[in-house]
This record gives structure tokens, sequence and C-alpha cells, in this order.
């Protein structure tokens, strides 16, 4: 491996870009790295979505620069990646976040819900990581991707078939960019949490009975906090991860143990 990389991740500036940072994780993960100190390209499907979470206090220390992308199509992951890079003068970190979900019986999927829910989660990713790879290599400075996989893409569950073949996708996309990448230091890493209790998870939990259902899944009894999981992007991001790439960070309480 070449060792003149520029691989020191506490000098220089830190710019990140987060997809999917509206609502749910991607927006903790988002006011995580901007208390953290670092600089941020937002996206959604729909930029108009971006309006709270670009007003959030924890922003007003930082550049924050709210992009519309859809992650299905090639010219709008090129349009939206341009338009990061001239928004913050440059990308350090990607965060590959957004994710469509789908929960139906296999036998009653679509071509079109598959296609939806496939390109979206993992061919949007693919590409829009190797656009990111390219810009580090332009740069001849090293990076780092974090990809929000879950553990639907490591276990089985009935009614997500589709959502977790993405997520596996994902996995394994993580360990195949982990090894191209690795000599000119882009990191590429996973993380996999279970059921995450973000603020559009609440009703769920409102349900004594469903939330005992699948509790009782999980040996350590409960769910990850959203800081948990932004704290696991900020230590993959950060100085103490640059010999960590190919690796699934695993947040689940103990679900993909038994």
């Amino acid at each position: 491996m070449s060792e003149n990389k520029k691989t020191d991740r506490t000098s220089g500036p830190r710019r990140a870009l987060i997809t999917g940072a509206s609502t749910g994780l991607g927006r903790d993960i988002a006011l995580a790295m901007a208390r953290a100190g670092y600089n941020l390209a937002l996206t959604s499907r729909d930029i108009g979505r971006l309006d709270e979470v670009m007003a959030h206090p924890d922003l007003k220390d930082v550049t924050a620069v709210p992009i519309a992308l859809e992650l299905k199509s090639e010219d709008s992951i090129e349009q939206g990646f341009k338009a990061a890079v001239r928004g913050l003068g440059g990308l350090d970190v990607l965060v590959n976040n957004a994710a469509r979900t789908l929960l139906k019986p296999a036998v009653e999927v679509t071509w079109e819900e598959w296609d939806d829910v496939v390109n979206g989660n993992l061919k949007g990713a693919y590409f829009l990581s190797c656009r990111f790879a390219r810009h580090c290599m332009d740069e001849d400075r090293g990076g780092a991707i974090i990809n929000i996989a879950s553990t639907h893409g490591m276990t089985g569950f009935a009614g997500r078939s589709v959502y977790g073949t993405s997520k596996g996708g994902m996995i394994q996309m993580t360990r195949m960019l982990g090894v191209e990448w690795a000599e000119q230091n882009i990191c590429v890493n996973a993380i996999a949490p279970t059921l995450v209790l973000t603020e559009s998870r609440a009703e769920m939990h409102k349900d004594p009975a469903q939330r005992a259902r699948m509790l009782a899944r999980i040996p350590m009894g409960r769910c990850p906090e959203p800081s948990e999981i932004s704290d696991g992007v900020l230590y993959l991001a950060g100085p103490g991860a640059i010999s960590i790439t190919g690796h699934t960070l695993v947040i689940d309480g103990g679900l993909t143990v038994i």
C-alpha cells in the first residue's frame, strides 16, 4: 500500500455528503456530524423536506447545502454530487443512508417494486460511491464511505425479502469496494442496525404487543437509540478508523448472534 496518500483525518476540512438526510437516521446523523464540526451536503428526493433540518440550531456554525437527489437517476447523482462539491469545496466523507422499504410477501412483489427498492438502495449507493471515489482519487487524498445497511441484510425476516436483499448487497458491496480502494486510502465500511428508535418509528412503539414481539428477538431486550448509530458513523469517519475497511459494524443488541 502506498504510504504517501493523505490519511490524516484530524487536519484539513471535514466535509460530508449524507443521503436521505431529511428524516429518521439521516437527520440524526446530519445533526451529530454538524455538532462534530463537519460541513454538510444534505440530500433528499424532495428538497423541501430538508427545510426543517437546515433550520436546526445544530447547523448554525457549519456550512450546510441542501440538494435534491434521486438515487435511481444517473444524471441526478452526477448533478447532485457536483452541487455538493461546489457548495463545500470538496468532499471527505460519504454517508449512504437513503433507503426505500417494502413490507410485502415475496410472491406478491412486482418487477416495478423490486426495481424501485433495489435500484434506490443498492444501485444508487454503488454509483454514488464510485463518483465519490473518483473525486478522492482526483484530489489525491483518502476518504471515508459509511453505508447504512441493516440486520435485514444478514438475517431472514418475512415480508422484507426485497429490502433485505438490497441491504445484503450493500454489505457485500462494502467488502468489495473496501478491498478495491484500499490502496487509495478510501475506507469503505457499513453499519447494520436493527430497528432504531427514531421519531418516525414512535407510533410503532406505542403498541405494547408489537413492541414485545420485536424486543423478544433481541437478546439485550432493547432497540438502539439514533445516537448510537451516529456515534458509529463519527467513529468510522474519524481518525481512529483509518485502518478499518470492508467492515460492517453491527448494532443490534445481539440479534444476529442467535
